[in-house]
């Protein structure tokens, strides 16, 4: 394997074995406290390829639940949701939240379609 592609590979590694971040959601208060939804600082390209042929197929409220079930995490790292969650997160769960979290996602993120423009 080429050195080029080995220091890419580790690069994106260390990105997404770093430590998680997390917004808080008052919204979603569990036991009193607001609930912190955590995330990797990345996603594969695998993942935002998913993400992006729903949005083309103008499905974006399922690509916006699809990024949440894809991305959200408890603290331990694992989902949050699960696939069979997806029509419940879309017929009653408040879009604007869901908004808010996905926003707290890619703040520090190049747009997906931003990305293939360029």
């Amino acid at each position: 394997m080429s050195e080029i592609l080995e220091a890419a590979k580790t690069h994106f590694r260390e990105k997404l074995a770093g430590k998680l971040d997390h917004c808080e959601v008052p919204e979603w208060a569990v036991n009193g406290k607001p609930l912190k939804v955590f995330f990797k600082a990345s996603m594969n390209m695998s993942q935002q390829e998913r993400i992006q042929a729903i949005a083309d197929n103008d499905k974006k409220g399922e690509a916006v639940c699809e990024t949440i079930i894809q991305r959200a995490l408890n603290e331990d790292g694992t989902r949050m949701f699960k696939s069979v969650d997806k029509m419940e997160l879309m017929r009653h769960v408040d879009p604007a939240v869901l908004s808010k979290i996905i926003l707290a996602m890619v703040n520090d993120e190049t747009d997906v379609e931003e990305a293939v423009k360029n």
